[in-house]
């Protein structure tokens, strides 16, 4: 076991520091920040002082060291856009996208496993194909589109819901739902083609010529064999939504979370909050697939981490 961990936190932190190192130079080859954050008539030792203040004069390699020397100690650097610690922002930003996508997935899962079983059996009837054709439709529409049908339909001509912002629980229903459905329809998928060839498995026969309830066959040992994939999707969809596909659904919405923000330092060529957003969401991602793992483990005793 703890040479497992060992392996994983290497491998992480090889990970990290690939993300961190490319986007630390993509971003510095998109834009001149020194040219958003100065007057147009600003003269060039104006520019050669601002750059020497942001640090911007040194070599690339010397300011990835001295980025990643702050990074160690969660000093990330100050937003060039808002004047404020950019681990400040982050904090600010991260819980909001953290909680959009908790509820999202929890609803993906509440509703997509049970259609997902139902579906599976009744292969090849009606109801089968019905519910195949919405999870299609549901992977089908694009976000921004849905968002927009919601705020229309729910917040503008009833009014039940607000179009925008953070605050109540009012506000998370149509950008939770919007950045559900699609987690949804892959979920019904992935249970129903799972749970179909756990269902025509020999132990499955077996139990049932034994006289063992359809209900505690289906539930406690074909879909607990077909859980680890479906586990997996799971913890893809949650990887993601934070690695970035919450963006559309948080710009829409304008929803204040990290993929808002991202954008934001984007438009503003906010290079230090853009380089720490990366750095923060890398060691989540990490951190996510290292806790797979044991999700694995404990839903399957067979899965050993020396494996």
């Amino acid at each position: 076991m703890g040479r497992f961990i060992l392996r994983r936190a290497a491998q992480g932190v090889i990970v990290i520091f690939g993300v961190v190192l490319v986007v630390f130079v993509v971003t510095r080859l998109i834009g001149d920040p020194v040219d958003l954050m100065l007057p147009l008539e600003a003269t060039p030792e104006e520019r050669a002082a601002f750059e020497a203040t942001l640090g911007l004069d040194r070599p690339i390699l010397v300011q990835l060291g001295d980025f990643g020397q702050s990074a160690l100690q969660l000093d990330l650097g100050d937003s060039l856009w808002q004047g404020r610690p950019a681990i400040d922002i982050i904090a600010e930003a991260l819980p909001r996208t953290m909680v959009l996508v908790a509820v999202a997935l929890t609803i993906a899962v509440v509703f997509g496993v049970p259609i997902g079983i139902y579906a599976s059996l009744n292969p090849g009837s009606w109801i089968d194909r019905l519910l195949v054709g919405g999870s299609l439709l549901g992977l089908s529409i694009p976000q921004f589109w849905l968002g927009l049908m919601l705020i229309l339909i729910f917040g503008v001509q009833l009014g039940w819901f607000p179009t925008s912002g953070y605050g109540t629980w009012q506000h998370i229903v149509l950008p939770a739902f919007t950045l559900a459905l699609p987690a949804m329809g892959r979920i019904v998928m992935m249970v129903r083609s799972t749970m179909i060839d756990e269902m025509h498995m020999p132990y499955v026969e077996t139990s049932e010529a034994k006289g063992m309830p359809r209900w505690r066959t289906v539930f406690v040992h074909a879909f607990r064999n077909a859980s680890i994939p479906v586990t997996t999707l799971i913890g893809w969809e949650f990887i993601r939504a934070m690695a970035g596909y919450s963006v559309v659904v948080e710009t829409v919405f304008a929803w204040p979370g990290i993929g808002f923000m991202s954008i934001n330092a984007i438009n503003q060529q906010d290079l230090i909050l853009l380089q720490a957003i990366v750095f923060v969401v890398a060691i989540i991602v990490v951190l996510i697939n290292f806790l797979m793992d044991f999700i694995y483990m404990a839903i399957d005793p067979r899965i050993k981490v020396e494996a």
